[in-house]
């Protein structure tokens, strides 16, 4: 089998296990590409005209993500991925280890590649995403919670954790279109619209998401009164109860949104500002290496 590795020497963890992972590409006789310099035209022509069987992602979720969007040709390209970013969360989703370098590089270079969905948005940059969109509060105080929290409070520990921080925090009115039919107006304080089951760097947002299932994850929490907000707080942190009652998740294949004002998004950690955007499901769109605990349809 023909391959490829994308090094990227800027991602969070790089520096410190890039010497180790090209020791790994040269035992195993792929072709080593770094990406720090490396014009997109000349990485995608390159991949076309040599046709690698599969390509290793060495990198964070900006790095994955960039790659998949962009490296689409030959159809029967397989991907693996060793995750060195903070966040990494396709990885979780995709079952790789985290904290071995050499498993998550002997799974990226024997592991079954196998048909993994993207989300397409109406934007021109980024295209296409790997992970998620999350819009309005959270993630700038996700590394303050303890990763046990992340695995067993998700979502609404993700956003109580920002809210906790935030005095007057935006509140903003969105209207939101799912498969074309269903229509949403509501004052929220955020919203994710996922294709793997992690953001912020761990956190579980949509716990029932198949990388494999054709369908988009939307989680929105709604604007809370202040007493709201104490009660809710209070009753989750003591009893982990009235979860479903603030957190309203839905699924579709498309989505579309508008805010007022804009409301401030990270798509696959891209960050930007906006008014409206649309998104659709890409089934089957890139064949990617996950472990056995994957989050594909007849895993759990």
């Amino acid at each position: 089998m023909k391959t490829f590795t994308l090094f990227n020497g800027r991602s969070g963890g790089a520096q410190s296990v890039g010497p180790q992972v090209e020791k790994l590409a040269e035992r195993d006789s792929t072709t080593w590409i770094r990406l720090d310099d490396l014009p997109e035209e000349e990485l995608v022509a390159r991949i076309e005209r040599e046709k690698p069987d599969r390509v290793i992602l060495v990198g964070g979720d900006g790095t994955i993500s960039k790659s998949l969007g962009l490296l689409a040709a030959p159809s029967e390209l397989q991907f693996g991925i060793v995750p060195t970013g903070t966040g990494n969360d396709l990885a979780r989703s995709l079952a790789i280890p985290l904290d071995d370098v050499e498993a998550a590089w002997n799974l990226a270079i024997g592991g079954e590649a196998r048909p993994m969905d993207l989300l397409e948005t109406s934007v021109a940059e980024p295209k296409l995403l790997i992970n998620a969109v999350t819009a309005g509060i959270g993630g700038v105080v996700a590394r303050e919670i303890a990763s046990d929290s992340k695995q067993t409070y998700g979502a609404f520990a993700y956003w109580l954790q920002a809210l906790s921080v935030l005095s007057d925090p935006p509140v903003f009115q969105i209207r939101m279109r799912l498969d074309e039919h269903q229509v949403i107006e509501q004052d929220v304080y955020a919203f994710c619209i996922a294709n793997g089951r992690c953001a912020g760097g761990g956190f579980v947002i949509a716990p029932t998401a198949k990388l494999d299932d054709h369908k988009l994850h939307v989680t929105i929490l709604p604007a809370l009164s202040m007493v709201e907000m104490f009660d809710a707080g209070l009753n989750f942190v003591l009893t982990n109860e009235d979860v479903e009652e603030r957190i309203v998740t839905y699924e579709a294949e498309t989505v579309e949104f508008h805010s007022s004002p804009e409301i401030p998004c990270s798509l696959d950690g891209e960050q930007g500002t906006h008014s409206q955007m649309k998104f659709r499901i890409i089934p089957a769109a890139r064949r990617v290496v996950g472990g056995p605990d994957a989050a594909f349809s007849d895993h759990s």
